[in-house]
């Protein structure tokens, strides 16, 4: 539900800015618009609305699958709108008065709008420019949430709940105790007591049978 509303934030953002920049680019400086033949300035309104989409969805690392291809119909939709939109007043002025060619109110735009969205309908030999324009930005921010979404899944760590009964392997900083050695069928003693000046007597070798302390006395 998230990326769907940010989604669709970011695509009525990118679409209004695209038909800004086409609406009134030409009051722009000549340096912004025309410098090599204007095509820094084509490529920066083409990647537009794929950076706005795709680095607004990327914020609240997604997991799903799905986020990539809802950057890809929000970022063709903000193109295809925003070339609709900023081409809208041109298209109504055409069949209108000459005195109206520079006007830019709503009712040109809304005038236009059908005009101007007919240059999808036409065939791709002559809608090429518009199909082709649509889809760099889509495949830009799909390109852009798909990485963010592999890296989200391939770095979040698998959380298993905790089962009862099972074995405590006890604290990272505990010290770890080696296992008691003894015979086979030599029963657990206590840890001996013995004085200060009593003998120490040597350990037993493991798997030699019991024998009680007054056979280990010799005269």
């Amino acid at each position: 539900m998230r990326a769907l509303i940010f989604g669709f934030l970011a695509m009525a953002v990118s679409a209004t800015a695209l038909a800004c920049a086409r609406l009134f680019g030409d009051r722009l400086p000549a340096v912004i618009t025309q410098t090599a033949d204007g095509l820094p300035w084509s490529t920066a309104q083409a990647l537009l609305p794929g950076l706005v989409v795709g680095l607004t969805l990327r914020i609240g690392r997604p997991r799903s699958l799905l986020v990539p291809f809802l950057a890809l119909l929000y970022a063709g939709a903000a193109m295809t709108l925003g070339l609709i939109i900023g081409a809208a007043p041109a298209a109504y002025t055409r069949s209108a008065t000459p005195a109206a060619e520079h006007l830019i109110t709503l009712d040109t735009v809304l005038g236009g709008f059908r005009q101007a969205a007919t240059a999808y309908i036409e065939p791709i030999q002559r809608s090429w420019p518009y199909w082709t324009l649509t889809t760099i930005p889509a495949l830009l921010a799909f390109a852009l949430v798909t990485f963010k979404v592999r890296r989200t899944r391939g770095t979040t760590p698998a959380t298993t709940p905790d089962t009862p009964g099972a074995p405590d392997h006890g604290g990272s900083l505990d010290a770890v105790q080696p296992p008691e050695q003894r015979g086979a069928f030599e029963p657990v003693q206590p840890p001996e007591k013995r004085g200060a000046f009593d003998p120490v007597q040597p350990p037993r070798p493991a798997g030699t049978p019991f024998a009680s302390s007054h056979q280990d006395r010799r005269p």
